[in-house]
């Protein structure tokens, strides 16, 4: 054998017993568990304003109705800090819109869903007009001097602002319509003594009041139906994936049934859709 090919072996031998007997030695590294990436959470402050049934204060100064116990319910199961609060209307628009609460009690529309996120929607309603019995309320022989007082700023004075475009469109003469900063049993009583002709409102809403204030001779005129009530949250402080966990948890809720209780409380119904028209509606899912 030719001496550079002896020499060659034997230096393969050598550098081979020197790794073997090397404490650097690498060990094969047992595979680990798989990293998984659950949907990031954050903590949600959600304000409610007056509006019974549905937001208001009880006798014992606690918030209560039927979206606030909805939304209690949801929060018990969400993953981080969740916490309710009632506040005046005004108020609870600013604390929503500076980002100081990620989500507020609206009421779902086009022009609204443009910059905010939406829940599934909680409650399916409607809107109308409540007049006195001795005075009903016609649409089709209202005129200029007919008042119809309604809540302001809310979905709902957008609706009728909807109605008095479409009256105008069919040659109807307009409404005077007079705004009202609350929304409790005040309108009703301006109803009672004559100040308004007509009141337009929740339907919810003014069933509620009127039966406090021991009003029975109403006449209701359907206005705008399919109504429906769902938390907003501001695009620009809350992500999308936090809405999106909020939703699939608050349809998990209601699939198994265990908001059941709470809708049989209030006498309402959920929202039932298509989840097709999710994303046009822009509520994450």
């Amino acid at each position: 054998m030719p001496l550079r090919q002896i020499l060659d072996i034997a230096f393969f031998c050598i550098t081979l017993l020197a790794f073997n007997a090397s404490p650097l030695r690498a060990e094969p590294v047992p595979p680990g568990p798989l990293e998984t990436h659950a949907p990031e959470t954050y903590k949600l402050n959600i304000v409610f304003h007056e509006f019974a049934p549905f937001s208001f204060v009880d006798d014992q100064g606690k918030a209560t109705g039927a979206l606030v116990e909805i939304a209690q319910r949801v929060c018990q199961d969400w993953p981080d800090k969740c916490e309710i609060s009632l506040r005046p209307n005004r108020r609870a628009k600013q604390l929503f819109f500076t980002g100081e609460m990620q989500a507020t009690f609206l009421g779902w529309s086009q022009e609204r869903a443009s910059s905010m996120w939406f829940s599934l929607p909680m409650v399916e309603t409607e809107y109308g007009f409540y007049s006195l019995k001795n005075n009903p309320f016609i649409p089709e022989q209202a005129t200029t001097n007919t008042v119809v007082g309604v809540f302001s700023p809310s979905n709902t004075h957008g609706s009728l602002q909807k109605i008095e475009r479409q009256r105008q469109q069919q040659g109807m003469a307009r409404l005077r319509v007079e705004l009202y900063p609350q929304a409790n049993e005040a309108p009703l009583r301006m109803l009672q003594k004559g100040r308004f002709d007509a009141y337009y409102v929740n339907k919810d809403v003014g069933a509620y009041y009127a039966k406090r204030l021991g009003l029975t001779a109403l006449d209701y005129t359907p206005g705008e139906t399919h109504v429906r009530y769902c938390l907003a949250f501001e695009m620009n402080h809350t992500p999308f994936e936090s809405v999106k966990a909020f939703n699939r948890l608050f349809q998990q809720l209601l699939s198994q049934g265990r908001l059941d209780a709470i809708y049989h409380k209030w006498h309402m119904t959920p929202a039932h859709l298509d989840p097709i028209m999710y994303p046009e509606l822009n509520m994450p899912f």
